[in-house]
């Protein structure tokens, strides 16, 4: 995966450590990491189990009891179903304290996680942090040792154990980041920006993981029951400049939706106008003649059975970016809400608890800074 956060100061810290490792650092390969606080406490870790680290002064603790581990650990054997099992016991042993100050347990966010999963150096560093009441600055990690990388490399955390877990510990899906601009995958039921109530939304946590952050980063919404990527500037020449090129409509965006019923065209566009309802906002309303213009172009992907229904999944490209525009296009345009909209959805999704079905699973821009063309595309969960 990417880096989740500055690198800069923690890499300088590293190339120093380095240079002291060099005199007798560990023999056995292994990963190391920095991570700098924003009150310029400077936080070390290993990844792995490694035995002449573990009780070694100068490093972050592990996220689990070291005394319950070493009983569970006592138990090896060679039978591969047994260490499977033992495996399991060992999962409900990792804990990670979170951005807000929460505690999460790795066999309730990442059940079926490798062996070996929350022993890495960033998931150590950024719980440590947390749960010590600071913030972090700047990570960066290395390999040190023999082994199967470069001695002295700088690598990223690992989308395969380390990815799952920081989400949650970060409390953002991080998918880019650079000192102008970030990328996101925000999860459905997150606001983008702050409620009238609710404060806590994508512009809060972009603030608080990065402290040079402008007040208002968010340059685009997503609906609170929408997921998917967004970009938000770190800084007022890169939301400015991003900002306009979303208002020229030089921004490429597309999202994943499952419709309910079976959609028998291949593609088409939907040139519907919109106006918000004023006696039920935010209920958006189709009007031709005191509605603003709004364009999308859609494709079919394929139909296919979600519980005991038929849906289609559908590709949407809006060519406008009104308020609810995907949702109201597909149950007005198509006749074929998205699946589980409560707004859209008719009486019989009126009251349900399950997520909407719509992701925004693509977006392309040219970057504020360079102009270099940057794309992004994920998958959906549904």
């Amino acid at each position: 995966m990417n880096q989740v956060l500055p690198s800069a100061q923690a890499r300088e810290l590293c190339i120093k450590w380095m240079e002291s490792l060099e005199k007798g650092g560990p023999e056995e390969g292994c990963m190391l990491g920095i991570l700098v606080c924003t009150d310029k406490t400077v936080l070390r870790a290993f990844s792995g189990l490694h035995a002449s680290l573990m009780d070694r002064q100068g490093y972050v603790p592990p996220c689990f009891n070291a005394e319950q581990f070493r009983k569970i650990s006592a138990q090896s054997t060679t039978d591969a179903d047994y260490s499977k099992k033992i495996w399991k016991e060992l999962l409900g042993l990792y804990e990670f304290c979170c951005f807000d100050g929460t505690t999460v347990r790795l066999e309730d966010i990442f059940p079926d996680a490798p062996s070996g999963t929350g022993d890495c150096c960033a998931p150590r560093l950024l719980s440590y942090c947390y749960s010590a009441g600071k913030k972090p600055l700047s990570m960066a990690e290395f390999y040190w040792g023999d082994g199967h990388f470069e001695r002295g490399s700088f690598h990223t955390p690992c989308d395969s154990r380390c990815k799952p877990i920081l989400k949650h510990i970060l409390g953002l899906d991080i998918v880019y980041q650079d000192e102008s601009i970030v990328v996101v995958n925000k999860p459905h039921g997150l606001l983008s920006i702050e409620g009238k109530t609710e404060k806590d939304c994508v512009a809060s946590r972009v603030r608080n993981l990065f402290p040079t952050c402008i007040q208002q980063p968010c340059i685009h919404r997503l609906d609170q029951a929408t997921s998917g990527l967004m970009v938000l500037g770190l800084t007022d020449r890169a939301h400015d400049t991003l900002s306009a090129s979303f208002e020229k409509r030089e921004v490429e965006k597309e999202y994943t939706a499952l419709v309910d019923g079976v959609l028998t065209e291949k593609e088409g566009e939907i040139d519907l106008s919109i106006r918000a309802d004023i006696e039920n906002r935010p209920y958006q309303i189709p009007d031709p003649v005191l509605g603003k213009r709004a364009v999308t172009s859609w494709k079919r992907i394929r139909v296919e059975k979600f519980g005991d229904r038929f849906v289609t999944r559908v590709l949407f490209r809006p060519l406008t970016g009104r308020t609810h525009q995907i949702r109201v296009h597909s149950a007005f345009g198509l006749g074929m809400p998205v699946l589980h909209d409560r707004l859209y959805g008719g009486e019989e999704e009126r009251n349900t608890t399950e997520r909407l079905c719509l992701c925004a699973s693509k977006l392309v821009f040219k970057h504020p800074e360079t102009g270099k063309l940057m794309s992004f595309e994920i998958e959906s969960t549904f």
